[in-house]
């Protein structure tokens, strides 16, 4: 049986917190057999103002992080890895589906997503979800996923988002295979991503 990941919401807090522009260090994985209880079902709307669920996605592999459009550079800096390891093994974009979930609907709008997810470096195909409140909450909830608003002292109208700094690489049926931390290389990212396109494992 193969060796996955065995997520505890206390070790996901600890190995990826970030408060944008400040990481923080990862701790080991927890090497266990079963079946990581990661994924599941969300409804979310695309950055056409489309409403898509976790289905849409099938029938490929995913890589999907979860971050926010203001974030000044852990976001940016992830999506660029994805990025890069997109051109390294899918150059064409067209073996995996590469997505970016909103963990801060008030601001991130289909609209201000479609501009965000064509940025210089992201993936080609990129997709972006936001939606309400709620329907965010249980994506992360399906993810294991930590954010939390946090007021800014320059502004009290103004906020930043603490929240995990995890990319998931998902089969393309939505199980869980993988996931990468802020300090993953594109090289390693790459090495894993590869492997599973050509094992499936």
């Amino acid at each position: 049986m193969k060796a996955i990941i065995k997520f505890a919401a206390f070790a996901i807090f600890a190995a990826s917190l970030t408060s944008c522009g400040q990481p923080t260090a990862n701790v080991g994985k927890t090497v266990t057999s079963g079946t990581a209880d990661i994924g599941g079902a969300y409804t979310l709307i695309n950055q056409n103002g489309e409403t898509v669920s976790q289905a849409d996605a099938l029938g490929k592999p995913q890589l999907i992080y979860f971050g926010f459009s203001y974030c000044p550079d852990i976001c940016p800096t992830a999506l660029q890895k994805m990025g890069a390891a997109q051109a390294r093994i899918d150059p064409d974009g067209d073996k995996l589906n590469y997505i970016f979930i909103s963990v801060d609907p008030e601001r991130d709008t289909p609209e201000s997503l479609k501009l965000y997810v064509t940025a210089n470096g992201f993936p080609k195909g990129l997709t972006g979800l936001t939606g309400t409140p709620d329907q965010v909450e249980t994506a992360k909830t399906a993810f294991k996923v930590y954010s939390q608003k946090v007021p800014t002292p320059e502004s009290a109208s103004d906020y930043t988002v603490d929240h995990s700094d995890i990319m998931y690489l998902m089969d393309k049926d939505g199980e869980f295979v993988e996931f990468f931390f802020g300090k993953s290389t594109v090289p390693e990212m790459a090495a894993r991503i590869n492997l599973h396109l050509k094992t499936g494992t």
